[in-house]
């Protein structure tokens, strides 16, 4: 039967003593408000724009976790997550409401144990039984494997002068953040899917909460629970949910004249717009009607004739540049997801892409959980071999660090800079965004104890696929309705890939092939 629990973050002794008071939650962006059990933080303006959207993610696994340890090992992990068991308020100042965040804050107790004491800080965790868990077709999940996070977004809004109390009025705060189903097939198969409201996430952060999910599991099932988190000082991660925007704020500098020509040729020239997911976006005016979500696989080997078949351009371009002595500057090789971008670009005659960057690894703030993806605008001469033509905007790494091109977007100004334009968009054909690089699937028999550790998301085994919600399709399908095309890119087992494609039909049914 199905079973509901609101799951709380749990008590953390780790580096305290005794005494009272209160601890606030670390690394947190700059309070518009401490009140008595919670803080007011701030959003980025991109953590607003997509505020109406949710990321709905289910994991699939072959071995059932146990029921009780899922408990309370979610209960562990929230503890370094506090922001999933926040909730959204509008706060209103003056004549203008402002779409802001509540988060729980833990008050000292006996011996040291901070407490979240909040009623309304916790993410509901479903257990449910679903035969059709085992039987799901094409990497779509069915939108009641899920409990969506929805009305998540308060219709009304809170008057900054009724913090004078220190408290806040939960009945203007919106409906939790996070949920949880987890769903079991007689056969054993478990469907753990994920539904965060996608202010509070992107792909990166999803990775790193099912990593500290997957570890409290593994230590409350080796240690028990509440020896787990006695232990876990050591090996666990401090995660941080500062957005570096609001360190920026007043520092911003926009004399165009000092910037190099690499960075401004990753803006589009127009600056209109607000984001890819917006109606009145200056790009969505070519309504389209034919337009379907397109489900495709790519195997290791089918990546490497793309990135060969890439590559075989760049060679005759080398023979043109020796035989005419002139300059002509080829990359040395493709990425698969270069390889990828090209296929799709190709059969969609694109010359402009929005490609999605996690801009965590280049700040070295690998443990940042929040919304952390620029979008680079990237303009091709043709659509005939973006391939090399996006790896020559890149740039690329020399044998032995020498012969290379500088890699633009690996350099940490360059990402500053870029946060602070993040608002300026212009016509463009696609949305690329890719995956592959922060979650592992493998095969059942490759999960074993020789093994642990290797998954982002392991529980009693490795998941052996992830899959998308229904509702996540047909927010993307509506996107490309209104004339841009989106994909998204899902790691495979053995480094093959499965393709989201969403955009005009018959572009679909080219790359289905």
């Amino acid at each position: 039967g199905k079973m509901i629990h609101h799951v709380r973050p749990a008590p953390d002794t780790r580096h305290h003593s005794g005494g009272a008071g209160t601890a606030t939650p670390q690394s947190l962006p700059p309070f518009i408000a401490d009140l008595a059990d919670c803080v007011i933080i701030p959003l980025t303006h991109q953590q607003k724009a997509v505020a109406h959207l949710t990321v709905d993610i289910a994991f699939s696994y072959h071995v059932a976790a146990d029921d009780e340890l899922l408990l309370q090992s979610l209960s562990s992990a929230l503890t370094d997550f506090p922001v999933l068991c926040g909730r959204a308020l509008n706060l209103r100042r003056e004549d203008t409401a402002e779409l802001v965040l509540c988060v729980p804050k833990a008050h000292h107790r006996d011996a040291g144990t901070k407490t979240y004491t909040p009623s309304w800080a916790y993410v509901p965790l479903t257990f449910d039984t679903n035969e059709r868990v085992d039987t799901y077709i094409n990497g779509v999940a069915p939108n009641d494997w899920f409990d969506m996070a929805v009305n998540c977004i308060p219709s009304g809004a809170c008057d900054v002068s009724s913090f004078a109390h220190h408290e806040i009025d939960t009945s203007k705060l919106g409906d939790p953040m996070t949920r949880i189903r987890v769903s079991i097939a007689d056969k054993g198969h478990q469907m753990i899917a994920i539904s965060m409201n996608h202010s509070l996430v992107d792909a990166g952060s999803i990775s790193l909460f099912m990593a500290a999910w997957s570890r409290q599991y593994q230590l409350c099932r080796e240690m028990g629970g509440a020896e787990a988190k006695m232990h876990e000082d050591v090996g666990r991660s401090i995660i941080t949910f500062d957005h570096p925007m609001f360190d920026m704020d007043g520092k911003r500098n926009d004399e165009q004249a000092s910037v190099p020509d690499e960075w401004t040729r990753l803006l589009p020239n127009e600056s209109s717009g607000e984001n890819p997911f917006v109606e009145n976006k200056a790009n969505m005016t070519n309504e389209m009607t034919d337009v379907s979500c397109t489900i495709y696989y790519r195997s290791r080997d089918q990546i490497e004739v793309l990135k060969n078949k890439s590559l075989a351009e760049t060679h005759r371009q080398r023979q043109l540049q020796l035989e005419e002595q002139r300059e002509i500057r080829t990359p040395p090789y493709v990425s698969s997801n270069d390889a990828l971008l090209g296929e799709v670009c190709e059969q969609l005659e694109a010359t402009s892409v929005l490609l999605c960057m996690d801009w965590r690894p280049v700040l070295d703030r690998t443990t940042f959980f929040g919304y952390a993806v620029l979008f680079l605008y990237l303009d091709f001469p043709s659509a005939s071999n973006v391939a090399v033509a996006c790896r020559n905007i890149l740039g690329w790494k020399g044998a032995n660090g020498e012969g290379g091109c500088a890699i633009t977007v690996r350099d940490a100004n360059f990402v500053m800079w870029k946060m602070q334009n993040e608002t300026k968009q212009g016509p463009t054909d696609l949305i690329w965004n890719s995956w592959t690089g922060l979650f592992n699937l493998h095969d059942q028999d490759y999960c074993n104890d020789n093994h642990r550790g290797d998954n982002f998301a392991e529980m009693e085994c490795c998941p052996h696929d992830m899959l998308m919600s229904e509702q996540m399709c047909r927010a993307r399908v509506d996107v490309a309705r209104r004339g841009l095309s989106y994909a998204i890119v899902f790691p495979q087992p053995n480094r093959s890939v499965r393709v989201y494609f969403f955009g005009p039909s018959e572009v679909g049914r080219l790359l289905h092939h």
